[in-house]
């Protein structure tokens, strides 16, 4: 008999933090191959839809993670995501419903439960079955509470010590002109870029953006490979681009549409500090 397995369904552009924090927890308590999140459980050599169907046919649970925009977010033509069924939440959750699968709807940061009106007919029982809440104020204590919903349903917790989960920033939000404007004088060399997003929420992306010049090529990957431990540590990661002694460094937060967040100011400050452990770039010889 194969072990208990929690399926993570989510919308990157709605609580892909809080997400990947929940399948943290989950696989901190009751190990690696307890929960399946595809960012996190899909190898770049395998076929992602096949992955994503076969931890579906093999879950235990399915746990939809429902934030403030999970039900208003659109794709083409302005149509929300929800309501095209080939869209892979609407797929995950209508899968899980015809397999008669358990349902633990996980609502974040006290978003209400979508009324079956306010769903598309096939995916109308998920107002069947109990949410969870997830609370900013009591992340601790909630998450204790569904990690022992889950005990119920056959999960066993991994032997060793008792485990403090620490508190995620879920409540993320844009920042203000003036709040932008404020941390850009504490952040010498950051420029607010925008450009085109290349993901499947089309549209525009406003970044900090930084190039960080180093004295070899060396220092410039062990800066950006010593870096690594904090990003995970805050669970966000930047996009950047190594050229020879050179790190460009694209900080937005994707779960409020890319825009700069508390977050990115965080992740920006500590990528200063940590620049100045290295060797400031040689400049070349003038000629004679």
């Amino acid at each position: 008999m194969s072990s208990p397995l929690a399926f993570i369904s989510y919308r990157r552009a709605d609580s892909s933090a809080a997400s990947r924090w929940l399948a943290n927890s989950i696989a901190r308590t009751f190990g690696a191959e307890s929960v399946f999140v595809d960012t996190e459980s899909i190898r770049m050599s395998e076929k992602w839809a096949q992955r994503i169907e076969l931890a579906l046919d093999r879950s235990t649970v399915l746990i939809p993670v429902i934030g403030a925009h999970w039900l208003s977010i659109t794709g083409a033509h302005h149509k929300r995501r929800i309501d095209d069924p080939n869209d892979w939440v609407h797929k995950e959750i209508a899968y899980a419903i015809a397999k008669e699968k358990r349902i633990l709807p996980v609502l974040l940061s006290r978003t209400p439960m979508p009324s079956a009106e306010a769903l598309p007919t096939p995916l109308a029982p998920l107002c069947d079955n109990q949410a969870y809440e997830l609370r900013d104020e009591r992340w601790e204590s909630d998450l204790d509470g569904l990690l022992k919903e889950l005990q119920r349903f056959s999960f066993q917790r991994a032997p060793g010590i008792a485990i403090r989960y620490p508190s995620p920033m879920i409540a993320l939000r844009e920042l203000t002109t003036e709040e932008m404007r404020d941390s850009l004088v504490s952040l010498p060399g950051w420029q607010l870029q925008t450009s085109v997003a290349t993901s499947a929420r089309a549209g525009t992306r406003v970044e900090l953006v930084k190039t960080f010049e180093f004295a070899s090529f060396r220092d410039a990957i062990c800066f950006m490979n010593e870096a690594v431990a904090r990003i995970n540590e805050l669970q966000h990661h930047p996009r950047w681009e190594n050229l020879w002694r050179s790190v460009t460094v694209c900080l937005s937060t994707g779960d409020i549409g890319e825009r700069p967040s508390e977050l990115d100011i965080t992740l920006a400050k500590f990528l200063d500090a940590h620049r100045a452990n290295y060797d400031a770039p040689k400049r070349p010889a003038t000629e004679a």
